[in-house]
């Protein structure tokens, strides 16, 4: 047939036309398709072109559209169902709700695998999960795995998710990335190493120590980075200092010293700075004076004071500083008095202005109180020229680290007293040699530095954070005669090392982890007069180790486990002056074993169980000058009748203290 041949042609290329016309018809409408279900569900799109999102049907535009962007947050979308986006080939933002990976509590699904619906969307910039109302969100690094074709990434979240991190290196381009409450470890940090243009990273509350931090040092392009509740200390952020684009930098909760503010000096651009709950002082801020953009500190619950803040805001008033103050004292003047002219009798009177007292010699200062007034640590520069000064108090000051440079340079100075102030260990590095006493209760200092006071007679450390570690450099103090540690973090592991110092008279270890085994290492310091064991755990076993110290004129136990038995080992302690019983467990039985003491002047009974039966035995006890049965079980005639035996006695009682609701109260 005439031109069958020419149509045997047209009609397989009609036909090929008509398919392709078809696809075309197909991918249009599973655009416009994925559209309506992602509404239906009731998130929202947004159509290229379009900057709102649509969150109804009716306002999807006619005909062809291409989705660029697609948010499920609050859906009751399942990961299976992803399979919808597959082909969405220009969706660069995409939110998908948390909770989709496990539903509530004790989910056991893992749909780990269908993260690999996502993984053909190459223009895809900005994934987001969002938070759960569960304490993590079931995405792991082996469904992040799937991923790995998304390399063009910009901006990644993934918090609460249980990735640990190796599975982030191929996000090569990745410029923000949220991994807060997340799993991620030291080890998945090494993944981040090739995101050379990162600019943000949070790891708020992750399990990242100093030793993941190296991973970014090289990530140069950082601007914020949140460390909030990492395990982050000065050795960490020697890491960072390379990072000198950083704008954002959260340290809350870091144990970071004024020494770990230096890796902070290259980061000339820093904007805002948290070091909530850090342990920076006033010497520490004094190198945040030099950042000049500054415009944002947190110093809550930091060791830092008031006289240190006011001179921050000085240098940086357009800084927004966060502190609280705990010192009690009533605000001050930043600028406080004029400063001192030259001369002793010129800082004498400045001294007296500041509200402090002075005591000269020949014209010359020899001490010096300062306590509680509002002096700060730039004024303590004036005292550097006392060159007669012996003694300086300046207790419950604002004063810091900063402070004791200044301080360290007074050439005579035998003694001080620092007790509650912000002062620590770096502080006390200023220190000169010549000090013979010095008291540091209730101070940050744990006594890492105090190994190099070799002439201190005199050390009061009670209430301070020491440990059996900084304990060690005690032993180097031979001259020491009074010491006290009370309250402090001391187990019977340290006082192994007090048997190296033969000076010492005074040991004050009351409410420390006293035991028996530690009672024994004591038992080697001959040479103690006093010691307080008060509040500890030692046992009637125990009170054996004390008979080898016959010097023993003043013996504290107060609230400890002793009885009958374990009294009946001071019988030898016949220089014993002043006993401590108050709240124990000893009865009328032990008087016995006391009154034989020929020297004890001050025994204390206060909750013991002493009666009546016990008053005879106390008559006969003619050396005492105070005795206290306070909460005792003595009755109105008992007291009167030791009342007339010891006349010279000062007795503290109560006839009504031994009633049920006030005994052991």
């Amino acid at each position: 047939m005439p031109g069958w041949g020419r149509r045997r042609i047209l009609i397989p290329a009609l036909v090929l036309a008509l398919a392709a016309m078809a696809a075309t018809a197909r991918a249009q409408e599973s655009e416009r398709a994925v559209a309506e279900w992602v509404i239906r569900l009731g998130g929202s799109i947004t159509p290229e072109g379009r900057a709102e999102p649509i969150r109804e049907l009716e306002d999807l535009p006619p005909g062809d559209f291409q989705i660029v962007g697609i948010d499920l947050t609050g859906t009751l979308v399942v990961p299976e169902d992803l399979h919808h986006l597959s082909g969405l080939r220009r969706l660069k933002e995409l939110f998908l709700p948390g909770p989709m990976w496990n539903e509530g509590a004790g989910s056991k699904r893992d749909s780990n695998d269908a993260l690999a619906h996502l993984n053909t969307l190459l223009s895809l910039e900005k994934l987001h999960f969002s938070l759960h109302f569960l304490t993590n969100v079931n995405i792991q690094d082996k469904g992040l795995a799937r991923l790995d074709s998304l390399t063009q990434l910009k901006e990644l979240r993934l918090a609460q998710s249980k990735v640990t991190g190796s599975s982030l290196a191929p996000f090569v381009n990745l410029r923000s990335l949220d991994l807060s409450y997340s799993q991620v470890n030291d080890e998945g940090l090494q993944s981040l190493e090739g995101m050379k243009n990162l600019q943000r990273l949070l790891l708020q509350d992750t399990l990242v120590t100093d030793a993941g931090l190296r991973h970014l040092k090289d990530l140069t392009r950082l601007e914020e980075l949140d460390l909030h509740g990492c395990r982050i200390s000065g050795a960490g952020l020697a890491h960072l200092r390379g990072l000198t684009q950083l704008r954002k930098l959260n340290l809350l909760g870091a144990t970071i010293t004024d020494e770990g503010l230096d890796a902070l000096s290259a980061m000339r651009g820093l904007q805002e700075l948290n070091l909530y709950r850090s342990r920076v002082t006033n010497a520490g801020i004094e190198k945040l004076k030099s950042k000049k953009r500054l415009l944002s500190v947190d110093l809550r619950y930091t060791p830092v004071t008031r006289a240190g803040v006011n001179a921050l805001r000085a240098v940086l008033p357009e800084c927004h500083i966060v502190f609280l103050d705990s010192g009690g004292r009533a605000a001050a003047p930043a600028a406080g008095p004029k400063a001192p002219g030259k001369g002793d009798k010129a800082i004498a009177d400045w001294v007296r202005r500041l509200g402090g007292t002075v005591k000269m010699s020949e014209g010359r200062v020899v001490s010096l109180s300062l306590a509680a007034t509002a002096v700060t640590d730039s004024q303590l520069q004036a005292l550097h020229g006392l060159s007669e000064l012996r003694s300086l108090d300046l207790e419950g000051t604002e004063i810091g680290d900063l402070a004791l440079r200044f301080v360290g340079r007074i050439p005579r100075l035998e003694e001080l007293n620092l007790s509650h102030t912000s002062v620590s260990d770096a502080g006390l590095a200023s220190f000169l040699n010549a000090l013979r006493r010095l008291k540091l209760s209730h101070t940050n200092v744990r006594g890492v530095a105090l190994g190099r006071l070799t002439t201190l007679e005199e050390l009061d450390l009670s209430g301070a954070p020491v440990n059996d570690e900084s304990a060690k450099q005690l032993a180097q103090l031979v001259n020491l005669r009074k010491l006290r540690l009370s309250y402090t973090d001391l187990t019977d592991a340290a006082y192994a090392g007090l048997k190296s110092l033969p000076r010492l008279e005074h040991l004050d270890l009351a409410g420390n982890d006293v035991g028996d085994k530690g009672l024994a290492e004591i038992s080697s310091i001959a040479s103690l007069t006093e010691l307080n064991l008060s509040y500890g755990r030692l046992t009637d076993k125990g009170m054996e180790h004390l008979k080898p110290l016959q010097n023993l004129t003043w013996l504290e136990l107060a609230r400890t486990r002793v009885t009958d038995a374990g009294i009946a080992s001071l019988t030898d302690l016949k220089n014993l002056a002043i006993l401590n019983l108050d709240d124990t467990k000893v009865t009328d039985k032990s008087l016995e074993v006391l009154k034989p003491l020929p020297r004890l002047q001050d025994l204390r009974l206060d909750g013991a169980t002493i009666t009546d039966a016990g008053v005879e035995t106390l008559c006969a006890m003619t050396s005492l000058k105070s005795l206290n049965l306070y909460h005792t079980l003595v009755s109105e005639k008992g007291y009167q009748r030791l009342r007339q035996a010891l006349p010279g006695c000062q007795i503290v009682y109560d006839r009504n203290s031994a009633l049920p609701a006030r005994r052991r109260s």
